[in-house]
């Protein structure tokens, strides 16, 4: 759970997080920097942060907007540095719930990421049930996103193992240009455009 999948359709942050508190379930959150991504977010986001609180880190606000829910045991964050161990106790150790000025910030946050033009797929998978080669349309357009979103290549690559190659699909090298996918596609995405994109970011 994080204010970045907050409303994400796929992922549904804030829906599973109502369901809990709806049925007086505590909850344990996991993924609060969404795999670390939301600590180098976009420069737009990263300026909404820096602009309310310069002292602040930009992880700082993920962690806490996740800590400053009701019903929240605690927020599980990886650390793999003592500077990131000493961050993160340096605001949970006293911890104070967010103002509304501080909620604002979130909101103008998530308001900017939405800027950032991301691959309009909603994962119907129309095309790949017309892709004479199994390519993993819509796991790859993940991926391409969320190198978009956190310009983190790296990250971007291990993602693509889980969403294309762990489910016994192709990778985008294998599109032959055919096409049908664009003709099955309800968005009207340029596929094999991006395809190509993937393609060259990812080999």
């Amino acid at each position: 759970m994080n204010y970045a999948d907050w409303e994400n359709k796929d992922i549904a942050s804030r829906r599973c997080y109502e369901i809990c508190r709806a049925h007086g379930k505590p909850v344990i959150v996991m993924e609060p920097v969404k795999g670390g991504f939301l600590a180098t977010p976009p420069e737009n986001v990263v300026k909404v942060f820096k602009d309310a609180e310069p002292e602040s880190s930009v992880a700082s606000w993920a962690v806490r907007f996740c800590a400053d829910l009701e019903g929240i045991i605690t927020v599980l964050s990886g650390m793999s540095t003592l500077q990131q161990v000493e961050d993160n106790l340096s605001y949970m150790k006293d911890f104070k719930h967010f103002d509304e000025g501080q909620k604002k910030v979130i909101a103008k946050a998530q308001e900017e990421l939405l800027k950032v033009p991301l691959v309009p797929c909603t994962d119907c998978n129309y095309c790949t049930k017309v892709c004479p080669v199994d390519i993993g349309i819509p796991g790859t357009f993940k991926c391409l996103n969320l190198y978009k979103l956190f310009n983190n290549v790296s990250s971007a690559k291990v993602h693509l193992q889980w969403n294309v190659d762990n489910l016994g699909k192709q990778r985008s090298e294998k599109c032959i240009k055919c096409g049908k996918c664009e003709m099955a596609c309800p968005q009207h995405i340029d596929i094999r455009n991006q395809l190509a994109i993937a393609t060259e970011l990812f080999k």
